[in-house]
């Protein structure tokens, strides 16, 4: 069963570097936004995410980490560059609530906070498929 799964994994991982730059990269800024939106939500509603939970989060940002490497390639591009400016305000965020997290500190200041961020990766999210419809 393990030995299906990998190569399932192999295949799928293939088919992704057959798609263009831009698509991947569009599914790359919908899931690390949704993401974000999400872990607002968590912490906003006072449960907070769990140890354990926090993967969830860090996931996507690796994924995406590995996109850049793989389309490294396409390191002149404005959205490139954008991506990975994205990515590490990502990261951060995500760092902060775990920090925040494990000394029991997300209140209100930190939630205020971590919407103003996610807004911000939404609008940088926006702006970089402006860019990506331009073809840079």
């Amino acid at each position: 069963m393990c030995r299906r799964f990998a190569i399932l994994l192999v295949v799928c991982a293939a088919g992704c570097l057959w798609r263009s730059y831009g698509t991947i990269m569009e599914v790359h800024l919908d899931v690390l936004t949704q993401t974000a939106d999400k872990l607002c939500s968590v912490v906003e509603s006072g449960r907070g995410p769990t140890a354990e939970g926090m993967a969830e989060y860090v996931y996507p940002a690796q994924r995406a980490r590995q996109f850049l490497r793989q389309f490294n390639g396409y390191s002149q591009r404005r959205s490139y560059h954008q991506f990975g400016a994205l990515l590490d305000r990502y990261e951060a965020l995500v760092r902060e609530v775990d920090a925040a997290r494990t000394q029991g500190r997300l209140g209100p200041e930190v939630r205020t906070r971590l919407k103003g961020e996610s807004d911000l990766l939404r609008a940088t999210a926006a702006a970089i498929r402006t860019d990506l419809k331009a073809g840079d």
